[in-house]
């Protein structure tokens, strides 16, 4: 106990005696530590990023058709219909119980006509559908837009894109489920509800045709949404392809409307992880059920590939960048020390002459060291908050510059935007003191932070101690007196 007291005291004494050499040290310190705490926000940052790019794009893997080699196993001038091979059920139900799908949708589309309601029109151009059925026969061109409605059956709507990336917003009633598998239920948007005096609860009649036989069903509305946003609205489309007058229904429903009850037009897969898409496809192609050169299963994770190689890029710098400030931060620190130390050739004979062993003395060497060290630390939680600030500030420009479409800007906007830029320049001081907007982002520093910060500055202060202090008390005491001053 006492004598670790005494080398408190001495540490305390050397460290008051030396303040130009430990006010050095301490600057020193402050450095190291901020560099660890901006690569340890990198790779929060970086993992943070990695974890909404995942949720942002989902897991969703599509059984479609395999269009390109279609095209190329399609005989010059043969319809393209002639070369599809129907997708069943079959093919379907072989994939939905394999490892990492947690979820699947069946959907099937067909179009139909009414004489109940009429559609919203797109243009002006476009007539009814009772205006079409009394041309002759030969007159109507051969082509699906005759109809003027789109009929889309899913297993559920629970899981459908559109709905939940809020592009389209249920009004009133509720959307599909399994349960309404047996039923004639159906989901319109608001506007063809208006237009039409519909409501929950009506109910009217749609017609398909195939081969000259019409099949005809009455489907109940128990659903009205609204599109909010849509990329299918721009060009001249016809009636049947304006998502307004979309109509939802059961799977079969559709497939009783599309005159098949096996026949479906693509499956959807939700994976529990992003990163098992590739796992899932190899676990697909054993399914000899399934003709992969006719179908294919489509990730469209194309941006998620570009983001997350990009982030690991990011995140192997972190490390890298890491491992060069504890390398460099401690010969630095050596380099120092051993000057220090140098001077102190006869403190430590002295020491060693009196009977105290090497080990006390590196333990005092540590003591002092480590007072620097928690003062440094102390104050670098401070500015290291402000450096985890600029980085997730970062971070969150980044991530909305990749939502934000890229446009064509003039010069005069260019100007302004450089001039913009580099006002956010000045003030990258108002960005170290405050947290950003986007939590998800924030990579303040947490308990775990300050661990791992501990730990890796505290390793550096050991090596840089350790180090010089072997190559001093490698001496006898006798030699240390010899080289005092040196």
């Amino acid at each position: 106990m006492r004598g670790g007291l005494f080398m408190i005291k001495n540490a305390y004494l050397s460290i008051k005696k030396n303040i130009g050499k430990t006010l050095i040290l301490f600057i020193l310190m402050c450095i190291i530590t901020n560099l660890v705490i901006a690569g340890l926000s990198i790779q929060n940052a970086t993992s943070k990023s990695m974890e909404q790019v995942r949720t942002s794009l989902g897991s969703e893997v599509t059984l479609s058709y395999n269009m390109r080699n279609m095209m190329k196993g399609r005989e010059k001038g043969e319809a393209l219909d002639a070369t599809i091979q129907p997708m069943t059920i079959e093919m379907a139900d072989s994939l939905k119980e394999l490892q990492y799908v947690d979820h699947y949708n069946y959907m099937v589309n067909t179009s139909v006509s009414s004489d109940d309601i009429e559609p919203v029109k797109t243009n002006e151009d476009n007539d009814s559908t009772e205006s079409k059925r009394q041309l002759p026969q030969m007159d109507q061109p051969r082509m699906l837009d005759q109809n003027d409605f789109t009929v889309v059956g899913y297993t559920t709507m629970a899981y459908v894109s559109e709905f939940t990336k809020e592009n389209y917003v249920l009004k009133s009633g509720r959307l599909l489920t399994e349960k309404d598998n047996q039923t004639k239920n159906c989901v319109i948007e608001v506007n063809l509800a208006n237009d039409n005096d519909l409501k929950v609860g009506s109910t009217f009649q749609v017609i398909a045709t195939h081969d000259d036989e019409e099949i005809s069903e009455t489907l109940k509305v128990v659903g009205i949404y609204e599109v909010e946003t849509t990329s299918q609205m721009g060009g001249m489309m016809s009636n049947r392809q304006n998502p307004i007058n979309q109509i939802y229904t059961s799977l079969k429903t559709a497939q009783k409307l599309n005159n098949s009850t096996t026949d479906i037009s693509s499956a959807t897969y939700y994976l529990d992880d992003p990163e098992h898409i590739d796992e899932f496809k190899e676990l697909a192609q054993s399914k000899k059920i399934i003709d992969f050169d006719i179908y294919t299963l489509d990730a469209n994770d194309h941006s998620y590939q570009r983001s997350i190689s990009s982030l690991e890029n990011m995140q192997s710098f972190a490390t890298i960048f890491l491992w060069i400030v504890i390398i460099t931060g401690s010969f630095i620190l050596c380099l120092v020390l051993i000057l220090t130390l140098r001077h102190r050739f006869y403190e430590f004979g002295v020491f060693l002459s009196l009977g105290q062993s090497k080990l006390k003395i590196i333990l005092q060497q540590l003591i002092e060291i480590g007072i620097v060290f928690s003062l440094a630390f102390a104050l670098s939680l401070g500015t290291g908050k402000m450096v985890s600030n600029v980085m997730s500030s970062i971070l969150e420009n980044s991530q909305n510059q990749q939502e934000q479409p890229k446009m064509e800007i003039s010069d005069n906007e260019q100007q302004t935007l450089s001039s913009n830029d580099k006002f956010k320049e000045k003030n990258i001081f108002n960005k170290a003191m405050q947290a950003p907007t986007d939590t998800a982002l924030d990579v303040s520093l947490t308990t775990e932070t300050i661990l791992q910060l501990a730990q890796i500055t505290g390793l550096i202060c050991i090596v840089s101690i350790i180090l010089p202090s072997v190559y001093i008390l490698r001496l006898s005491p006798r030699e240390i007196l010899i080289r005092k001053e040196m």
